[in-house]
């Protein structure tokens, strides 16, 4: 009996800590390395980078290099990777830190360039909306207008839907995400300090993607909410202090203070964080997904990987 034919699967993003985290699920599911079940190939800007190569390392995993604004058109995208109608099982979209507008544009052009090229499953990395139908945040809402769009086509979906991430609390955490858990750990639960945050562990997210390509059966037009913990600040620090044997690691606390007082748009996601939060059923979710990591296993897991 021959092997089936390699699935090809498209990741947008494949750099950033979510598309990383798909793309090392997915490749797990190639054990055959003479068939694999997916092809899998990782869109980047500069394939020579230390990420683009430890990517290319995995198996069936094809490093593709495109045009710095790739996700801007996502048709020349798919062209300078090779990729050509009927050619593509599914894609991976994830975008990086851009504005509401952006994130919009972006997401309605690569799925509607994956809908035009054939592909039958689409993987949005979207965001949890703690349960309500406006959260009043152009950051969170620009994800419901792509999904809401995608919802339109004729592709058979899956949304990923996680909450803060536990990597944005490691050690080497950019600056930007060290500002902002400084303002979020110090002042953003003003109101409620016993209200418990939840985050999840990128790697997690990555499993869930997989698991939901691998898995159309269930998770066909299907939003998968993703939390894998939940602590009040002081629980949070208490245990990063176990297992870091320090605090977390803070940036420039007064400033952090003027931004949660007087910055709008940091005002309210704080707001947000303290008056409503997230609430995805953890319990419930790892009954789904056993190996769901609390910020306990992230820290240790950390710190293996760094050899400590």
């Amino acid at each position: 009996m021959s092997a089936s034919p390699s699935k090809t699967v498209v990741v947008f993003g494949a750099t950033g800590v979510q598309g990383t985290a798909f793309i090392k699920a997915l490749s797990g599911y190639n054990t055959n390395p003479t068939s694999p079940a997916y092809t899998i190939l990782a869109l980047t800007r500069d394939s020579t980078s230390g990420s683009s190569t430890r990517l290319a390392s995995l198996p069936g995993v094809q490093v593709k290099q495109v045009a710095k604004n790739c996700m801007d058109e996502p048709a020349k995208a798919f062209a300078d990777a090779g990729v050509t109608k009927g050619g593509v099982y599914a894609v991976f979209s994830v975008q990086s830190y851009v504005s509401p507008k952006m994130d919009i544009a972006q997401g309605k052009a690569i799925a509607d360039a994956s809908v035009a090229l054939g592909a039958e499953r689409f993987i949005y990395a979207s965001s949890d909306f703690g349960g309500l139908a406006d959260t009043g945040l152009d950051m969170y809402e620009s994800k419901r207008t792509v999904e809401n769009h995608i919802r339109t086509l004729p592709i058979t979906w899956t949304f990923l839907r996680p909450v803060q991430f536990m990597d944005n609390w490691l050690p080497d955490a950019p600056g930007t995400l060290k500002f902002g858990r400084t303002v979020l750990l110090k002042y953003g639960f003003r109101t409620h300090p016993e209200r418990k945050h939840q985050l999840v562990s990128a790697r997690d997210i990555g499993i869930a993607g997989a698991t939901a390509l691998n898995r159309s059966d269930v998770y066909a037009n299907k939003e998968i909410p993703l939390a894998g913990d939940e602590l009040t600040m002081d629980e949070l620090e208490k245990v990063h202090q176990e297992v870091m044997g320090g605090p977390v690691e803070t940036s420039m606390v007064a400033l952090a203070w003027f931004a949660r007082r007087y910055v709008p748009i940091a005002r309210k996601v704080m707001d947000f964080f303290d008056e409503q939060g997230y609430h995805v059923d953890v319990a419930k979710l790892r009954d789904e997904f056993p190996g769901l990591e609390d910020f306990r296993a992230r820290l240790k897991r950390y710190r293996a990987e760094k050899g400590e």
